[in-house]
């Protein structure tokens, strides 16, 4: 069994209602399906219900299809057995992926309980990236979308020839809104990771789409701009009857080579 237990880092046996290690501890599994690893007793973790509706509302819009094909595809050439999404969210680009052994890992509960519901072939884990309850070297491919790299976790968790695939957003990614949103609106950076793995391919795959207003409202407020723009900037965007935009991801895929 991959899965772990957090205090011992023995391995768990996994009931329909719990999992427990040989040590006795125990863990919940969550009326959802989700598995809830995590240790800490503070709440308000990772992104809460209105971010998780209204990003579940965005992407079952489609617009971001164009990404998750793409993902797909590269996984389905390296024919994975086992894949772990690290800051899964809601699971929209996990259940889609190849692999007959799936992880979802994050520290949201609202998120983890809407993927468990969506998709019962992944095991979904309440825990953090950076300590990540799997056995090291379990992982064919890892996947991370627009989030924090766990580098050090990523490298134990990768069989030997493994890849990672690291999702970030590109220059031109929204800029569009920003220019409505920003009296100064700004490209994003392509920032380079140092003292990693081996980086094996590289590419920006973009694609345009004019969502309807409650679409773009949707897509607003699971961005990060919902907190640091002004009220005109708001007032502009829900003003704005049509937007197109352009959507713009940069993929890098890193191999363990050892």
């Amino acid at each position: 069994m991959n899965i772990l237990c957090p205090v011992c880092r023995e391995p768990l046996r996994i009931s329909p209602h719990a999992a427990v290690c040989r040590n006795h501890h125990s863990f919940d599994i969550a009326r959802s399906g989700y598995l809830n690893l995590y240790r800490s007793n503070k709440s308000g973790h990772g992104d809460n219900k209105e971010m998780i509706r209204a990003r579940s509302t965005f992407l079952e819009s489609g617009s971001y299809a164009f990404l998750a094909e793409r993902l797909t595809q590269i996984m389905k050439e390296e024919d994975p057995d086992s894949v772990a999404d690290l800051a899964c969210g809601e699971g929209y680009y996990t259940r889609r992926l190849p692999g007959s052994e799936k992880y979802g890992i994050d520290l949201s509960k609202d998120a983890l309980a809407h993927a468990a519901k969506r998709d019962p072939g992944t095991r979904y884990l309440l825990a953090s990236i950076f300590d990540v309850p799997l056995r090291s070297e379990c992982a064919d491919i890892i996947l991370t979308c627009f989030a924090p790299l766990a580098d050090r976790e990523v490298i134990r968790l990768l069989k030997p020839g493994g890849h990672f695939i690291f999702v970030s957003p590109g220059p031109d990614h929204l800029y569009e809104m920003k220019q409505v949103l920003y009296e100064n609106p700004y490209r994003n950076e392509k920032k380079k990771i140092e003292n990693f793995l081996p980086l094996v391919h590289e590419e920006t795959i973009t694609a345009e789409f004019t969502p309807d207003h409650d679409t773009l409202e949707a897509l607003f407020n699971m961005t990060p701009y919902a907190y640091k723009t002004g009220i005109e900037g708001m007032k502009r965007l829900s003003e704005t009857d049509q937007l197109t935009l352009t959507a713009q991801f940069w993929i890098r895929i890193f191999k363990k080579t050892y």
